[in-house]
């Protein structure tokens, strides 16, 4: 029946006092958060109302519970259902709530990251100019400025350098206004924003000599950083007050926008690239934005820093796909697993609904018999019996149904935790495979042949190589302490170690001689290791550099296996210069010089090689190592690779390797 025009104030009056004030503010905020998020609006205002929404609705939820406890749980059956619910369908609700809250925290950060540290790399490539002008002797810079400017016109169009030194105060290009810099500037590098736009500088110091680079960043600029992630924006909305009370600037499609962006004297405030949002994959991959504060500095403010807001908009597809490198294959059984366990999770929660209706109907049917045979006792019918189904019907009937969900949940905590390791240790085996260089580098004078076998899932040997010029090789061989991940890790460090050694020792443009200290070399590479890993961490190595021109071989061992040369099938165990490195700071190494004459054979190996004890705890040992390369050395190197780990394999007998095996192999050629 339709209340009458008398009735509705009457019920809305009792509706509002039930919900009360706090209620009342609940409805508000949810109507608020409703307008906010349809509008577009992701400022301040949204995060509050979020708050005032979740701490309201708590306790509207509460109040709610207690009302329904009061006046719809009479029943046995009701409460049975209720407590299922609470139990079995709300935890699954819960979970699905967090694994979309964890998929779009992890989305926000992987994209927040791609866009803020590919800015941070263009920023560090405007000081790595800068530096390299600075290093520059006065007098050459006049030349060298101009050459750096065709350098890096590709990445930085615009770039300019300021230096005032003993030559006086220059700016190039030739014809660039003065910088008219503050005094009070230190060392700093970085995002700087004057008359409203931003720039990336570069401001050294040195005495009293400065070198100043500047490039402005633009739309391109920014539209360059991650290709086909989305739109990306930068905005300078708290250093110059709320972008959404400035009336040059406007918000549309969820993007800043200047008003009248082709008038100078509008400052630039924000710079976005008009980059493509790729199509969703499927209808819950909708565009989001998400937000992160990037430091910079002010012009007219030396030194001190204000927050930017930069600002990702894209998918989550796309995000992934810029992380996730692989084939599209891959990516679509990732895609068929992920929906294989979700439809398995259904499955299992509809068999767990119906067992539990008909545990709850069971149940109840016993306490009706039960209530029904008090009734009759009450009256005197002490003829009657209710049938006995166990010794405690009810207790072993919640004690089954109790233990067969506890064991079923355990069962798919325990399968989703090792499918979660096991995926975990694939991604690991194939970044450490991508670490691993994929061919030696060519040489006229000598090959280099490679055989790593990990004990496990990952390694912790390491290897390397790379051509320095083109008369010169570097090749490595390092054995990591422990296994597994934390090994892997390590030598994925001593790696990227290693190579950024290697890089700042290399020449700028041409092919010019670089000569590398190996003991020097593995001195700060012992030093990076000791600083940034844990105490217990450290590795052998083994450092080498090849000479083509000369056909000498420089080296330094620090604490590895010493190498064996073959030589006129003799062998020869070369030096060790020093400690393992990352263990102590003050470890000293230094270098050997051999002549590597054609025909010499050098081997490098691991102690997976050598320390693979039989039945009876015999090592199989370097002499049987020496001896069987002596007598495969005229062989090819991949048979002499085959040959040392079969007859390893053969001595240990056993299915899993002891430890990391790796061999490397350098083979001196005859010159053509």
């Amino acid at each position: 029946m339709m209340p009458t025009k008398s009735t509705i104030p009457e019920l809305c009056r009792r509706g509002i006092q039930r919900l009360g004030v706090v209620g009342l503010l609940f409805l508000a905020s949810l109507l608020g958060f409703i307008v906010l998020y349809w509008t577009g609006w992701s400022g301040l205002s949204l995060v509050i109302d979020t708050i005032v929404l979740c701490v309201t609705g708590i306790w509207v939820f509460v109040r709610l519970v207690r009302y329904v406890s009061r006046h719809s749980l009479w029943s046995l059956r009701s409460r049975l259902l209720t407590v299922y619910a609470l139990i079995g369908i709300l935890p699954i609700a819960l979970i699905l709530v967090l694994v979309g809250l964890g998929l779009w925290s992890l989305t926000s950060e992987l994209a927040i990251y791609l866009a803020s540290s590919a800015l941070d790399r263009r920023l560090s490539t405007v000081r790595s100019a800068a530096e390299y002008l600075d290093h520059t002797p006065p007098e050459k810079r006049k030349t060298a400025a101009p050459e750096l400017l065709k350098a890096f016109n590709v990445h930085f169009p615009g770039l300019c350098f300021y230096t005032d030194d003993a030559t006086g105060k220059h700016s190039y290009p030739e014809g660039t206004p003065d910088l008219n810099l503050l005094p009070g500037w230190k060392d700093v590098t970085g995002l700087i924003e004057r008359d409203g736009k931003f720039y990336g500088w570069a401001h050294i110091v040195r005495g009293d000599e400065t070198v100043t680079a500047m490039a402005p960043v633009t739309d391109d600029f920014i539209g360059d950083l991650v290709p086909n992630l989305g739109q990306i924006t930068l905005t300078d909305t708290f250093h110059h007050g709320a972008v959404g009370k400035n009336p040059d600037v406007e918000y549309t499609h969820h993007q800043w926008r200047l008003k009248n962006p082709k008038t100078d004297s509008v400052p630039q405030i924000a710079i976005h690239n008009a980059g493509h949002i790729p199509p969703p994959v499927n209808r819950f991959d909708i565009d989001l934005n998400w937000i992160a504060m990037y430091p910079h500095y002010d012009w007219a403010e030396p030194n001190k820093k204000y927050s930017a807001v930069l600002l990702v908009r894209s998918r989550p597809s796309a995000v992934f796909s810029v992380i996730f490198t692989t084939a599209d294959l891959a990516r679509s059984a990732l895609v068929g697993i992920i929906i294989g366990v979700a439809v398995l999770f259904l499955l299992v929660e509809i068999v767990a609904l119906i067992i539990g209706l008909s545990l709850s109907k069971r149940i109840t049917k016993a306490v009706n018999e039960l209530y029904e045979g008090t009734r009759r006792v009450i009256y005197g019918d002490f003829r009657h019996r209710i049938p006995v189904r166990g010794s405690d019907q009810v207790a072993e009937l919640t004690t089954s149904f109790n233990q067969m969900t506890g064991n079923l949940e355990r069962l798919l905590s325990v399968e989703k935790e090792k499918e979660r390791l096991q995926a975990e240790l694939e991604i690991a085996r194939e970044v450490q495979t991508q670490l691993y260089p994929r061919a030696a580098p060519p040489s006229r004078g000598l090959r280099l042949t490679v055989h790593c076998e990990p004990a496990r899932m990952v390694s912790g040997d390491y290897y390397d190589y790379e051509t320095v010029t083109t008369q010169k090789i570097a090749f490595a061989i390092g054995d990591v302490a422990g296994k597994g991940i934390s090994a892997a890790l390590l030598m994925a460090t001593v790696q990227a170690a290693l190579r950024a050694q290697i890089s700042a020792a290399l020449p700028i443009g041409g092919d010019a001689d670089c000569h590398i200290e190996s003991a020097r070399l593995v001195s700060e590479l012992n030093k990076q290791l000791y600083a940034h890993t844990a105490p217990e961490k450290y590795a052998t190595f083994f450092f080498a550099m090849y000479d083509d021109h000369s056909g000498t071989l420089t080296y330094t061992n620090a604490g590895h296996l010493p190498p064996i040369l073959i030589r006129n099938e003799k062998a020869v165990t070369l030096d060790t210069n020093g400690t393992v490195v990352g263990a102590f700071p003050f470890a000293q190494y230094d270098e050997s010089r051999i002549r590597f004459e054609a025909g010499d054979l050098l081997v490098c190996y691991t102690d997976g090689i050598t320390e693979p004890e039989n039945a009876y705890g015999e090592m199989f040992g370097e002499e049987r190592l020496i001896d069987l390369v002596k007598r495969s050395a005229h062989e090819d190197d991949n048979v002499i690779i085959k040959k040392v780990t079969d007859a390893v394999r053969n001595w240990h007998s056993a299915e899993e390797l002891p430890d990391d095996m790796t061999l490397l192999i350098a083979r001196r050629l005859e010159q053509a």
